[in-house]
């Protein structure tokens, strides 16, 4: 009779292992959905940027303004965020104002920061298209990678996300009439 107590009380080895690996198991889960969850964050991101994207290529188009989108990279304290320029230009008073030509804060835009860890890049396309420009703060060297003309036409782009400096979703790239593409 003592013998079989002893057996109830104590645990088997072959039990012991069945634990261990479930906690594995378990905590390999949980590991796994900490950065799942990140990588949904990026990818949420990047859909509301796309959203964002035909969003200023209606308001250029509809109010016959020039938009430029600004980046500003991630540093120590703040994460990668972008907001929107209009250009400021007077024809009135080209002649006199010609060298103060400048990008302004869109104030109808609120700027938008990305979650930690996630970034993009632009790469400008069509620069064969531009050579004979005459304004550099359009298309110069001066310009900004992605800007709507206000007339319907787009500088074509393509870009790409990134989380951790690695890519995230395809290539997307803007069309001349700004519409928004993604490369497969």
């Amino acid at each position: 009779m003592k013998s079989s107590l002893r057996s109830q009380q104590a645990f088997t080895l072959i039990e012991i292992m069945v634990v261990i690996v479930i906690m594995t198991i378990m905590t390999s889960l949980v590991v796994l959905n900490i950065g799942g969850v990140d990588q949904r964050r990026a990818m949420q991101a990047r859909e509301m940027f796309i959203l964002d994207l035909k969003k200023i290529n209606k308001e250029a188009t509809d109010q016959a303004k020039v938009f430029a989108l600004n980046t500003q990279n991630a540093t120590d304290v703040s994460s990668f965020s972008y907001n929107l320029f209009e250009y400021a230009h007077d024809q009135s008073h080209e002649r006199i104002q010609q060298a103060d030509r400048i990008w302004q804060v869109y104030k109808e835009f609120k700027p938008r920061q990305l979650p930690k860890n996630v970034s993009f890049s632009i790469q400008s396309l069509d620069a064969e298209n531009y050579k004979r420009a005459q304004n550099d703060d359009l298309l110069g060297g001066r310009a900004p990678q992605l800007i709507w003309f206000g007339n319907g036409e787009v500088k074509p782009v393509r870009i790409q996300f990134y989380y951790e400096q690695r890519p995230i979703g395809h290539e997307l790239s803007l069309d001349h009439l700004g519409k928004v593409n993604e490369e497969e």
